[in-house]
């Protein structure tokens, strides 16, 4: 059994419909950086998915004894909340990512500063991965009693209407996205230059098992699990899959 069995991308989640397509139209890979490590059972499969590529686990904690183990793999802790130590980091790689996974804390202001300092690092054509971004839907329950805001997820989702509506981008649009605590206008602007295609992907499936309690009995009525756990929110299970403009 695969590693990834163990991961909620694979179980609840179910990201893997639209990870594995992707990971294809890739083609040749030769580096691979994932944030967010917790069990290891992620960065196991990304080595298994890219058998000649190196991969890169960053996670805040220092390297884990349960953490897989190889030639192929490498440790490096940072902060996701120190945008300069991200940039520092991806600087010091031996090469431009074709991947980049962010599956760490989760946090609106995090997610942030990792797409900005790693989608400019990343190789044109390349696959930029922000999972979970379901946490910046003001329907999160996370974000209960806040006022609205341009996350991630707006800019995103505002850029690539942008550019299929051929619309463009003026600066008074990227000011209007633009946010003290996520993106400024000149870096909305960036992205948009550089950004190919968005791609949000959602589950519009039951996971496998419940991520609460583990089992896969559920009330099928409630869409809930028989231990309560809500198997279908409306801001769960987002991945936005973000392509980088070729050369």
């Amino acid at each position: 059994m695969s590693r990834i069995e163990n991961s909620d991308k694979y179980y609840w989640h179910r990201y893997l419909d639209a990870y594995l397509p992707a990971f294809r139209r890739l083609g040749d890979v030769s580096l691979v950086v994932e944030f967010g490590v917790l069990h290891g059972d992620s960065v196991a499969w990304l080595a298994e998915c890219f058998p000649r590529a190196s991969v890169v686990g960053v996670d805040i904690l220092p390297t884990q004894p349960e953490w897989p183990v190889s030639p192929r793999i490498v440790y490096r802790q940072a902060d996701q909340g120190d945008r300069r130590a991200i940039g520092a980091l991806l600087d010091a790689l031996p090469g431009r990512p074709d991947l980049i996974v962010e599956d760490g804390s989760h946090a609106p202001r995090h997610q942030v500063n990792c797409l900005v300092e790693g989608f400019a690092r990343l190789r044109p054509g390349g696959l930029y991965v922000l999972e979970d971004i379901g946490t910046s839907h003001p329907s999160h329950p996370t974000r209960a009693g806040e006022p609205p805001a341009p996350t991630a997820l707006h800019v995103l989702l505002a850029l690539q209407h942008r550019r299929e509506a051929g619309l463009g981008l003026d600066d008074a649009v990227a000011r209007g996205l633009a946010h003290p605590d996520f993106l400024s206008p000149a870096e909305i602007a960036s992205l948009f230059k550089s950004i190919g295609q968005v791609e949000l992907f959602q589950r519009t499936k039951l996971p496998l098992r419940c991520y609460s309690c583990g089992g896969n009995e559920f009330d099928y009525v409630g869409w809930r699990c028989r231990c309560g756990a809500d198997l279908l929110a409306p801001a769960d299970s987002m991945s936005c899959l973000i392509w980088k403009m070729a050369d």
